[in-house]
């Protein structure tokens, strides 16, 4: 019998990469720099150890102890918590290989554990049985109380969903750095290529057309019952626009019984208070809304349609009204409007909406045809510390899909401030900044891929040209785990320029999308960083020269 192994590289027929030539190396960059210090200075103007002890010196002039350059409570990078030493042993992966097992009736004993914990009305037999593990919860949960550890994990089935993937995750690879995972913790599915919109910088290049190789409702209910059983605890849905789409209700609700965690990515135009409440009864409970300006003429324009603003904001305002959803407010930041960040965060507060979501300009899709609009790696550090700011503030949540917001949020934030935990948004204290550095920023390919409209599986919504495998011809897990770039998305030794040696590795990575799409290899550095900015300054003569030939 043939193996399906179809692992590859290439860009999509219908896109712009296709259109243009663009050409990416399958394999992997090997770095040629025989300095591995973290201080070299060949890669940026200020390098991530400089940059490491000047977050120290100013956390010891604003709090007024001076810190020993190892071993302080700020920017040390070696958080710690105790579980971590129950994790590494042999005996507690082997616990744990056999409390996340599948079992007849369809729970692993771990969700018997937790859901019997500290509960009167669990089963006594359930009570008696797991009494010492039990004590070890107890033990390890710290001042978290019992009602608030029932409240935020016993009774979100989502969450015990994750936690059975993170079991089976360290039972499999021991802990390490970042993690692996057996299966992604997060999966955004890009249900349909159809958009009612045309936006100039769309990474999916969608468009009017219906797609006729899109995956059936029948075959879409199969990936999710596939998720299901590999306890994928979250889904994200996107498009195109996937409001569109008479699957996108039947999808949700099939997600809905079986315990995942559904959010939406939309533009908002057709988010009508009808179908909000069809949203919430679905219990999809994040709408995530794109809007490009606080100006509705400069937003129409980018969106290729006038009207188009009243008409999303709109739908935010619906989203708002609707009891069981939350409102997100996503900005792609670019040249065009990065003036308009601060007022767009205060537009997103008087709204109502709950988070304010950065997205990296990106180029790719239809992106590539603007990539002079993108942001210098000194403004894209100057955004992120205006976000981290917001976000300590507690105005409002904030996301980022470039994961150096945790670099910031760790560099300029109190330990007991909060942290941006990768692309599972963020937390408080110690324990945040642990959890941080085992998810590790970027997460593409290693604890989150896409799904695109045809099945096609890909490491990151911004990689369409990296195709792990097609769920028509191999089952979802083992795409996942066997493709052609999981080793070097998980490895952070295989990397170039400063992210192969950044004292930040664990918990960034450098986006990899962008330095895909910058240096045609998924192992590059991130010319996006400030610890990068040679290889972007590069990169524009580059551009230059060729433009003027």
């Amino acid at each position: 019998m043939r193996d399906p192994y179809d692992s590859r590289t290439e860009p999509p027929q219908h896109s712009t990469a296709n259109e243009l030539g663009k050409r990416y190396a399958h394999g992997g960059a090997v770095s040629d720099n025989p300095n591995k210090s973290s201080d070299r200075p060949e890669d940026g103007r200020v390098s991530s150890r400089q940059y490491v002890e000047q977050a120290r010196t100013e956390r010891a002039r604003l709090t007024g102890h001076s810190e020993p350059n190892t071993g302080g409570k700020h920017v040390h990078l070696d958080y710690h918590h105790p579980l971590e030493d129950y994790l590494g042993t042999w005996w507690m992966r082997r616990l744990l290989r056999h409390i996340s097992k599948d079992r007849r009736g369809g729970k692993t004993v771990f969700e018997r554990i937790v859901e019997s914990y500290a509960n009167p009305d669990a089963p006594l037999w359930h009570r008696v049985k797991y009494w010492p593990l039990h004590r070890f919860i107890r033990k390890v949960k710290g001042g978290v109380s019992d009602k608030t550890f029932r409240q935020r994990i016993a009774g979100h089935r989502s969450t015990l969903r994750g936690f059975v993937a993170t079991a089976r995750s360290v039972a499999e690879f021991g802990l390490c750095l970042p993690q692996r995972f057996s299966v992604p913790l997060i999966v955004i599915w890009n249900f349909t290529n159809r958009c009612n919109l045309r936006c100039k910088h769309c990474y999916q290049d969608a468009n009017a057309r219906h797609d006729t190789d899109e995956l059936t409702l029948e075959e879409k209910l199969r990936v999710v019952d596939q998720l299901g059983r590999a306890y994928v605890p979250m889904v994200s849905i996107a498009g195109g626009e996937p409001t569109i789409s008479k699957d996108l209700l039947p999808v949700l609700t099939r997600c809905r019984d079986l315990g995942i965690h559904t959010s939406m990515a939309t533009n908002g135009t057709t988010l009508t208070p009808e179908f909000c409440r069809k949203l919430a009864e679905a219990q999809c409970k994040y709408i995530e809304i794109s809007l490009d300006s606080v100006d509705p003429q400069k937003h129409d324009a980018f969106r290729g349609q006038p009207g188009i603003w009243e008409r999303t904001v709109q739908g935010m305002k619906n989203v708002v009204a609707q009891d069981g959803l939350r409102l997100g407010i996503a900005m792609c930041v670019h040249q065009g409007n990065y003036d308009e960040v601060e007022r767009m965060i205060d537009f997103a507060v008087e709204l109502g909406a709950s988070c304010f979501a950065h997205f990296n300009f990106i180029p790719v899709g239809r992106g590539l045809k603007m990539t002079n609009l993108d942001l210098t790696p000194a403004q894209r550090e100057r955004l992120l510390r205006l976000l981290n700011e917001t976000m300590q503030s507690g105005r409002i949540s904030v996301m980022s899909t470039a994961p150096q917001l945790g670099r910031v949020s760790l560099a300029c934030a109190p330990i007991e401030g909060l942290t941006s935990c990768s692309h599972l948004g963020g937390g408080g204290g110690e324990k945040a900044r642990v959890v941080a550095k085992y998810l590790g920023g970027c997460g593409a390919g290693r604890c989150y891929v896409c799904i695109e409209p045809d099945g096609t599986i890909t490491p990151c919504v911004y990689m369409p040209h990296r195709v792990l495998g097609n769920v028509r011809n191999r089952p979802f897990v083992d795409i996942f785990r066997r493709n052609d770039f999981y080793e070097l998305l998980n490895d952070r030794n295989q990397r170039t320029h400063h992210c192969e040696v950044c004292e930040f590795k664990h918990y960034c990575g450098g986006c990899r999308a962008r330095a895909d799409a910058y240096f045609g290899h998924v192992n590059a550095g991130d010319p996006g960083c400030i610890f990068n900015d040679r290889a972007w300054e590069d990169l524009c003569r580059a551009d230059a020269a060729q433009a003027a030939t």
